[in-house]
């Protein structure tokens, strides 16, 4: 069999290429690679296929493993291309990113972790999710897949080593080949179940670490080990099958997308498709696949994949951060080509000449691995130098305005909305005199929660009672189109809140103010950069209009019964959303671009507000508190107004206007506390 012989092949520099360029392609937000992420699946299969059998040839030629030298060949391999990339990244954020930003310590906290290979251990304990809007801004997020792959090479070669010694496979090839693929074989199906069980409820973990990545590098072991008599059985086949490989890693390009549960099953379709491949082209070697993915194009592409993959991600991310999140295709297109310039450059002048010639400290084993110690701290090293220029720019003024916006977001306390609500918080979400009966309740989700100093604000002497849990629409009966995720929680947290309402309405409670990203739950498409990335598919007229209609229903009904109980009720209408990420952009110095448009804040939140006005008009003692005319004048609603920040992200006011609020509807809020003429008190 070729690969066992160590024989070079073309076509899988060319499956190479395919990987790449789905993987680029997808990071540029190229139409039609919307599953282009499945490019590093490829990669984990074609790195299984390729060294363990190099690993295995050399067990069974020498009876051992020569781990020092396997690893010296992978410090040649990765670490002098990632440390020019690590350098670049780190000298570009350090004159790119925001000012004194929490992007640029993020930078430099996963630039150490690249160093060592625990980026993916790093982004699986610091972000959001792979698929997270966000993850723009995390310049070497890439990198997470690196450090599985070496995760991986830093145990399979010594579990390699142990099988041979223990079982004493030296002199007796095939048995050697049975035990080796056992192992690989128990492992993929472990990983596999272990992928798939995880995927639904812990994707992070299911995607970014190692145990449920396994069984992709296991899968091209085994293709690897497998013997010429299993190829020559397949060589009739062997077209066919890599047609039907190629069909599937397609499939997956196109059709899988950043809302696919991913990796668990749907992950089989790429892996599977590139097993199908490789095993499809060493069984026929002049097969119209292989010779198509042998073609010098795509085996150019495929040499200068991993040097392509370390530029372009780190380009597009600080690009795009410049950008304020802006998905500008066009500018991607030129970063990716200019990227591909890179690889090139660092393909001949670092990555060729170190793995060939060995140049200096690569010359020898011993002095490879100590190499290989040095640049991963000198990465830390650049880290660090990042840290204290953050240090220094942390002295700006600038910087204590936004630090202070950052730490004045709000104030009380919220229920988790990925938790089991065993009860209902106690005294930390009580505000005011404590001594005194609840008077007001606030009930909602985060944009209830950013409300609780506007009602400290605007009544000083009343206990005022907090229930808010992001994305929870507080209206019972309709908690199904709110976050995913949080329908059980809400549901639950909606029936114990109502009830707690009324059980208060017994012992002197006189108000709820009701709060809530109104127009996300009617499901009208958000202004924000941020949210662009997060919409599902644009819903219909007809069904936006069949959840306005359920909406009203179970608000009118959830208003019926708080104003049976004699209780006034103040609900806030929608707060208006700004474009850009406040910190960013005044980060940036972009100074009044990062306003948002009225226009823009009218159109989006102009139905929101009528359906809750319908509702509002049919009961006496409710009123809908508009808030537009606070945020915004006839042209722009304000990022920052009078020295003030107003918001602390996108759509989330800071405490300061929050406070501000609660004086600019101080008459109203007082209503609250007026005896309802109606009612059973």
């Amino acid at each position: 069999m070729e690969q066992s012989k160590g024989k070079y092949r073309p076509d899988i520099d060319g499956l190479r290429a395919i990987a790449i360029t789905s993987v680029v392609f997808n990071h540029a937000g190229f139409p039609g690679f919307s599953g282009g992420f499945v490019g590093v699946d490829i990669f984990f299969v074609i790195s299984g296929f390729l060294i363990t059998s190099l690993l295995f040839n050399e067990a069974v030629a020498s009876g051992r493993i020569n781990l020092s030298a396997f690893f010296a060949r992978r410090v040649r391999r990765l670490m002098p291309a990632s440390l020019v990339v690590v350098a670049a990244t780190l000298l570009l954020g350090g004159a790119l990113l925001p000012f004194a930003s929490k992007d640029m310590a993020e930078l430099a906290r996963s630039a150490i972790a690249v160093g060592f290979f625990f980026s993916n251990i790093f982004f699986f304990n610091s972000s959001g999710g792979y698929f997270d809007a966000p993850s723009f801004a995390l310049p070497l997020l890439h990198t997470w897949s690196l450090s599985v792959e070496e995760q991986y090479y830093l145990i399979w070669p010594l579990l390699m080593l142990l099988l041979f010694r223990f079982k004493s496979l030296t002199g007796s090839e095939a048995k050697a080949r049975m035990w080796v693929i056992a192992v690989l074989g128990f492992m993929l199906v472990a990983s596999l179940v272990l992928c798939i069980a995880t995927t639904a409820d812990y994707q992070k973990f299911a995607f970014y670490l190692l145990p449920s990545r396994i069984w992709e590098f296991a899968i091209g072991g085994m293709l690897g080990l497998a013997n010429e008599r299993f190829y020559s059985r397949l060589q009739r086949a062997g077209g066919v099958l890599a047609l039907i490989g190629l069909a599937l890693i397609g499939y997956a390009i196109v059709e899988l997308n950043h809302k696919t549960s991913f990796p668990g099953s749907a992950a089989i379709i790429p892996v599977l498709g590139s097993t199908l491949l490789i095993a499809g082209m060493t069984a026929y070697p002049g097969g119209l696949v292989r010779r198509f993915l042998s073609l010098r194009p795509f085996v150019a592409i495929g040499l200068l994949s991993y040097s392509w993959y370390l530029w372009h991600w780190p380009l597009l991310s600080i690009y795009r951060i410049q950008n304020l999140g802006v998905l500008d295709i066009a500018a991607n297109a030129m970063i990716v080509t200019l990227a591909l310039g890179l690889a090139w450059l660092t393909y001949l002048w670092i990555e060729r000449p170190v793995r060939m010639h060995r140049p200096w400290v690569f010359n020898s084993v011993r002095s490879t691995l100590l190499a290989g110690v040095g640049i991963s701290i000198s990465m830390a090293l650049m880290a660090g130098g990042l840290m204290l220029w953050r240090t220094h720019q942390k002295s700006s003024d600038l910087y204590v305005w936004l630090k202070s916006g950052r730490e004045d977001i709000q104030m009380g306390c919220s229920i988790p909305p990925d938790k089991p609500l065993k009860k209902l918080p106690g005294a930390e979400c009580f505000f005011g005199p404590k001594e005194l009966p609840t008077k007001v309740v606030l009930w909602g989700d985060s944009h209830a929660q950013d409300k609780a100093a506007m009602l400290v604000e605007a009544l000083p002497d009343t206990n005022i009672y907090q229930l808010t849990s992001p994305g929870c629409i507080p209206v019972i009966g309709y908690e199904e189109h709110g976050m995913p995720g949080t329908t059980k929680i809400c549901k639950e947290l909606n029936k114990i809140a109502l009830n707690n309402i009324l059980e208060r309405s017994k012992q002197g409670l006189a108000g709820v103010v009701i709060s809530a990203r109104w127009e996300n739950y009617l499901w009208h498409e958000s202004i924000s950069v941020i949210d662009q990335r997060l919409n599902i598919e644009p819903v219909s007229r007809e069904k936006k209009a069949l959840m306005r209609a359920a909406m009203q229903k179970n608000l009118d009904a959830e208003l019926e019964i708080l104003e049976r109980a004699g209780l006034r009720v103040a609900v806030i209408a929608p707060v208006p959303s700004l474009v850009y990420d406040p910190q960013q952009c005044i980060g940036l110095n972009r100074g009044e671009f990062c306003h948002a448009p009225r226009a823009l804040n009218d159109t989006l939140l102009v139905d929101a507000t009528a359906a809750l006005a319908e509702v509002v008009a049919r009961h006496p003692n409710t009123k809908l508190l508009r808030v537009m005319d606070y945020f915004c004048d006839k042209d722009l609603c304000y990022a920052y107004r009078d020295g003030k920040l107003m918001y602390y992200d996108d759509d989330h006011i800071t405490g300061a206007a929050s406070r501000d609020l609660g004086r600019y509807l101080a008459k109203d809020l007082e209503w609250l506390l007026e005896k309802s003429p109606t009612g059973l008190h």
